[in-house]
Order: structure tokens, then C-alpha cells, then sequence
């Protein structure tokens, strides 16, 4: 009876054991073989949209929390939708795509230099291709902030409405009357004033559709840049492409600098490091930025020679659009109203604007 019991507990712990070798095998085949880390710098608290150069690295990770080499990295990101209430600066940017391009990375990370036009959330859509051929795909999220100045000048402007507003109630509640047209009128005009104000409906827009290629055939290494459309639109985007060449007309392997400066300014807004392999390398951009904008690349072939090209590029930028105007008209009169009616019920509660109660008139009497 005891050697019974002995051989069925012995088979009880084996099974156990097998149990838990075989959940522990699970988990192990299940876990992420590799992950994709987002990095900023500087740290996204730290960003202010349209005015911020940030470097963004994308990391593939193995489960060790070490670098992948050799790990192919496809990117596709998008500007945030468009707000719900108070739209952005840029609102023909609003929920298109920003760039798009990929790399072979030698040492499993991808980094490039940007300015992020936006407030919102930010998701890297990207597609990884492991050594061994594994195929990962990630979304990291980047939150940037509006810009303190900005809320802050909203904020400011928001409480002038709403003072004029009160001010012209209380006139207005306490007997003077005649002065509503007046205070609705003056009203209207600075609002629309400040909703409508805006420049030439295009700028700089050449409308040109026809590639621009430019060739330097200077030195022992040849440089071919190709920009498709020949023009920017706000909104849309580019292919830009460079090829280099031996002086033979044999395409060479090697890396490129590739970096857009906007012209006005003289601020770099995007700069990229790309691997040339068969002699190419290429990405899809956004010029967010309504201006003249200029394309420049540094190129070193893989035996060390080097060469420059650039050009210019002109681009097509639009007003914000009649409907978003009427919006934020629409949100600066309803301040203007709140405040319009605290000041009437204020007025019509309390004694005369201009002057003291006139008390009756009392004869002393001896």
C-alpha cells in the first residue's frame, strides 16, 4: 500500500514538472522576440511644435534590451487628426502623412532630425525585417504639446473678448442702451478681423508637376538628384531620390547626408543619414511649411570619395479653410456673448454705472 502511494506520488510530481517545463516553453515562444524603442531628443515634454529640431532615434531591441544589426526598418508617420474644438497652425497638415521611408541599419537603429509641425499624438508605424527574416511590426507614440506661447496668447486674447463683453453688458444693463448696436458691431469687427486676417491665399505656388533633376558630374563621384513633383503642396508629399554614380556610369554603393533647410528662415526642418545600396537611396517627405525650401546632400561613396548636390524647391501653401474660420469665429463671439450677458445681469442688479443714487431731497425743519 505504501509503495502504491510512493509510485503515485512520484508520477504526480513528474506530471507537475512536465506541466510546468511546457507553460514555461509557451511563454518563451510567445514573448516578443524583439521590440522597437522610441527615443526623443530632447524629451518630448520638451518640444514646441513648429519650432523645435528634435532627433528622433527608433531602436530595435531584443529581449535582452540590446540592439538588433542588420535589422530593416520600414517608417510611416502621420500628423495627429484634426483637433475636435481649436484647430492648429498648420490645418492643411492635420492628419497626413509626414515621411516615409527605410532603412538597412547596421547597428538596428533608425535616426533622423525633424521639426514637428503639431500638437497631438505622433504614431511611428513601423515595419521591422529581422536578420532571420522575422517580420515585426510597432507603433510607438510621441505626445507633443502646444506651444506656452501660444495658450497663453489664446488665453489672453480670450479674456479681452470676454472683458468687452462684461464692459458692454454693464453700460448697456444700467440704461444705455442705445450703445448695443455699437458694442455688437465692434464686437464682430475685431473678431472677424482677427479670425480672417491672413495673407495671399498661395504662396509661392508654382504648380509644377514635371520632376526636377539635378546632376554635379564634378570629381571621381557623381551625384543624381531627383524630386517628384518638381514643387511642394502643403499636405502632400515628395519623393526624393539620389543615386551616385562612378565616372564610368556604374552605380556605387555608400551613404548620403540628405538635409531641407526653408529658405525664409534659414532653419534646417529635416535632416536624414541613408545607406545607398545598388547605388540609390530615396524617401517620401512633407514640406509642411508654405516656402521656399532648398534640398542639399553630402555623399561619400563605400571607398571614401565625396560629393554635393542640391537644389531648390518652391511650395504651394493655402489659407486655413472657411470652414475652420468659422469655427473659431464661431468660439470667439460665444465669448464675447457670455461675457455680453454677465455684464447685463450684472447692470440690471446693481445701482447706476456713472454717478451715485440720487437721494430725495429732505427740508430741515427747527
Amino acid at each position: 500500500m505504501k509503495k502504491r502511494r510512493v509510485v503515485l506520488l512520484g508520477i504526480l510530481l513528474v506530471t507537475l514538472m512536465a506541466a510546468a517545463s511546457a507553460v514555461s516553453a509557451t511563454r518563451r515562444q510567445n514573448a516578443p522576440r524583439a521590440t522597437v524603442d522610441l527615443h526623443t531628443e530632447p524629451a518630448a515634454g520638451a518640444i514646441i511644435p513648429d519650432e523645435t529640431l528634435v532627433q528622433t532615434h527608433l531602436r530595435v531591441l531584443d529581449a535582452n534590451g540590446q540592439p538588433v544589426p542588420g535589422a530593416q526598418i520600414a517608417l510611416h508617420l502621420d500628423t495627429p487628426p484634426r483637433p475636435k474644438i481649436l484647430t492648429t497652425d498648420f490645418p492643411y497638415v492635420e492628419g497626413t502623412t509626414l515621411l516615409e521611408f527605410a532603412v538597412d541599419t547596421s547597428n538596428g537603429e533608425m535616426q533622423f532630425e525633424t521639426i514637428y509641425p503639431i500638437r497631438g499624438i505622433y504614431t511611428f508605424e513601423t515595419h521591422v525585417t529581422l536578420p532571420d527574416g522575422t517580420a515585426l511590426d510597432a507603433a510607438p507614440k510621441l505626445s507633443v504639446a502646444e506651444n506656452p506661447a501660444e495658450a497663453r496668447n489664446f488665453l489672453l486674447f480670450a479674456a479681452i473678448l470676454l472683458g468687452f463683453g462684461l464692459l458692454s453688458g454693464l453700460v448697456i444693463g444700467r440704461g444705455y442702451r442705445a450703445a448695443l448696436p455699437l458694442a455688437l458691431v465692434t464686437a464682430l469687427w475685431f473678431v472677424s478681423s482677427v479670425t480672417y486676417a491672413h495673407g495671399p491665399d498661395e504662396h509661392d505656388a508654382p504648380g509644377r508637376t514635371r520632376p526636377i533633376t539635378v546632376t554635379n558630374t564634378e570629381g571621381s563621384l557623381h551625384a543624381v538628384l531627383t524630386v517628384a513633383p518638381g514643387s511642394g503642396r502643403v499636405g502632400t508629399l515628395n519623393t526624393i531620390k539620389v543615386r551616385l554614380i562612378n565616372p564610368n556610369g556604374t552605380p556605387t554603393d555608400g551613404e548620403v547626408t540628405l538635409q531641407i533647410w526653408q529658405l525664409e528662415d534659414e532653419i534646417p526642418m529635416y535632416t536624414f543619414h541613408l545607406p545607398v545600396l545598388r547605388g540609390e537611396a530615396g524617401l517620401q517627405v512633407q514640406f509642411f511649411d508654405g516656402a521656399k525650401h532648398d534640398i542639399r546632400v553630402e555623399a561619400r561613396s563605400a571607398d571614401g570619395r565625396t560629393t554635393t548636390v542640391h537644389t531648390p524647391i518652391a511650395v504651394e501653401s493655402f489659407s486655413p479653410p472657411l470652414e475652420l474660420k468659422m469655427r473659431v469665429a464661431g468660439l470667439l463671439v460665444s465669448v464675447v456673448a457670455l461675457g455680453l450677458f454677465v455684464g447685463l445681469w450684472l447692470g440690471t442688479r446693481s445701482r447706476p454705472f456713472f454717478g451715485s443714487r440720487v437721494l430725495p431731497e429732505h427740508r430741515l425743519t427747527w
